[in-house]
């Protein structure tokens, strides 16, 4: 039986860059987090705008919080994710999240999380995201709850920006990127790559309805809301030439270093881990937009847009 304590220690990861203008409202919002005792570990991306200066500034007197700028630029902000995964000390807390430098938390995101993890024994959390624009607009964007047997090759848990993590299960993620750097270099986002591994390792994961962050929108998203047209266009230009397919084949290839033992996921590897796949012959991509179709969580129109963007060879 899980126990539910009066207060949990909070470790918020954090990758910077560039953030001048949003840092100070994300900082100050979690600071406000109600139930929780937390600290901070920032790494800034080498940021060229005062950002660092700013979140110096937020964090003084927060004596277990730690602000490092990154020796060289790691390039994305999922390189600095995965970096901050390997140098993380998390012992002294019971929970790890992960956090971007522009969203805004309601003041009860974290304890709500917790409650919901604790409550159904989850290793994993991510939650809707209010999706809010400069002139005033809002969306809410939600995760299916429904898993299929092999979703984490395809897709990850939603917004990154989201995760809260139980630190057993952190620290396991620590140790597998720790053991295979080169493996874990080959795939881009850090939060499908924790969603990945938490299925191999057949851990809970909890997909909460309800938005608990406000997600900024602005032209420096790296992928943004994907509501719309322009939302559909943008993604499919972020992922030509063949990115996307190359990301499955790495997940598969991951999936398998984590000792993986689903059948029908393993059996999908076998045909995806391998680096002289060809995804250039049409029968190959009829293949993977079947099993992207049969195994996504996402939405009838964002499946079938990535199903046929596989298909066309358009991914």
């Amino acid at each position: 039986m899980i126990e539910i304590k009066n207060e949990y220690k909070v470790i918020v990861l954090m990758a910077t860059f560039n953030g001048a203008e949003w840092i100070g409202q994300q900082i100050k919002s979690i600071i406000c987090q109600e139930g929780v005792s937390l600290d901070f570990n920032i790494a800034d991306d080498c940021s060229n705008d005062g950002t660092e200066e700013i979140a110096r500034k937020l964090l003084y007197g927060r004596e277990g919080s730690i602000l490092k700028v990154n020796d060289v630029p790691s390039g994305s902000a999922g390189a600095n994710f995965k970096h901050l995964f390997t140098s993380a000390n998390v012992d002294d807390y019971d929970f790890v999240v992960l956090s971007d430098q522009d969203d805004i938390w309601l003041p009860n995101k974290l304890l709500h999380a917790i409650n919901c993890m604790e409550l159904g024994g989850a290793d994993g959390y991510s939650c809707a995201v209010e999706s809010f624009w400069p002139d005033g607009r809002t969306k809410i964007l939600w995760q299916s709850p429904i898993i299929r047997s092999s979703d984490q090759l395809f897709e990850g848990a939603g917004q990154g920006c989201t995760f809260v993590l139980r630190k057993s299960f952190f620290k396991e993620v620590q140790l597998f990127c720790a053991s295979h750097s080169t493996d874990i270099d080959e795939f881009h986002y850090h939060d499908w790559l924790v969603y990945l591994l938490a299925r191999a390792w057949s851990k809970i994961w909890f997909f909460d309805p309800i938005p608990m962050i406000r997600y900024r929108q602005h032209e420096s998203n790296e992928i943004g809301s994907r509501g719309g047209l322009k939302a559909i266009q943008r993604r499919l230009e972020l992922i030509r030439n063949g990115w996307y397919c190359a990301q499955i084949c790495a997940a598969s290839r991951i999936y398998v270093l984590a000792n993986g033992t689903d059948p029908t996921t393993l059996n999908l590897c076998q045909k995806f881990s391998h680096a002289n796949v060809n995804f250039r012959a049409l029968g190959q991509r009829l293949i993977l937009s079947i099993q992207v179709y049969r195994h996504s969580r996402r939405k009838f129109v964002d499946r079938l847009v990535v199903t046929v963007g596989v298909l066309l060879g358009r991914i």
